[in-house]
Formats: structure tokens, sequence, C-alpha cells
């Protein structure tokens, strides 16, 4: 299972950091606390970030 939050924090940035890199905004949380399910558009996005 991939987790979101090992990622975000690997390459240091906060929730919002990444939030506003992917163009979210304030979704991003709930896509680490499974709240969401996370597009395939979006996992990509945070994968080249």
């Amino acid at each position: 299972m991939i987790n979101l939050k090992e990622i975000r924090k690997s390459c240091s940035y906060s929730q919002k950091e990444l939030a506003e890199k992917l163009g979210i905004k304030q979704q991003y949380f709930r896509y680490e606390t499974n709240e969401n399910q996370i597009l395939l558009e979006i996992f990509l996005k945070i994968l080249d970030v």
C-alpha cells in the first residue's frame, strides 16, 4: 500500500504546499486520511512532484 504522507514528507512538503503545487488547495489532506479516493490524475501529479 502506498503511503501518501510518507511520499509527501520525503519531499519535505507540508500538506498545504503540496496541495498548492497540485492545484487542489485544501482537499489534499482527505487523500492522506483516505476520506476521498485519490484520482489517478492527482496521484500521477504527486509522483511528478
